[in-house]
């Protein structure tokens, strides 16, 4: 998934802007547990990077692959479930049985994803439009 956004950061501020990114990363602000380094005009994370170009362009890259497996996962078992329930507890036919499972479970998991897209990506809007309180709490 990536992203852009303008921000107001002067050019006298980008390098603070940066460091500030960096910062709010590495003390989870996209989520506990991920190791940042500073890396040319941003920095880079466990699954993604920011950057922060000089004209006030905040760039974002971020990857959900790991989690929407996690999410194709669920609604597999979700969908056998659905099936071996409907065959077994309700008498439905193998092919009607099957046909509910899949529509269940591929639904649970096209919303989960849909949802943890949302979510990473108003984490992300919010942490780039918090950067200039970000860069005066470093001066302080």
């Amino acid at each position: 998934m990536r992203g852009g956004q303008l921000v107001d950061v002067s050019a006298k501020d980008l390098e603070a802007a940066r460091a500030a990114l960096a910062r709010a990363v590495a003390e989870g602000a996209l989520g506990p547990g991920r190791s940042v380094r500073r890396d040319g005009d941003g920095c880079a994370f466990d699954g993604g990077r920011i950057d922060v170009t000089s004209d006030g362009r905040v760039t974002w890259e971020l990857s959900l692959a790991p989690v929407e497996r996690l999410r194709a996962a669920e609604g597999v078992v979700l969908g056998t479930a659905v099936s071996v329930a409907a065959t077994l507890g309700w008498s439905a036919i193998v092919y009607v049985s099957l046909g509910a499972g899949a529509i269940v479970g591929g639904g649970w998991a096209a919303l989960r994803i849909a949802r943890d897209r949302s979510s990473a990506r108003r984490r992300m809007r919010a942490l780039v439009a918090s950067l200039p309180v970000l860069v005066d709490a470093g001066r302080k």
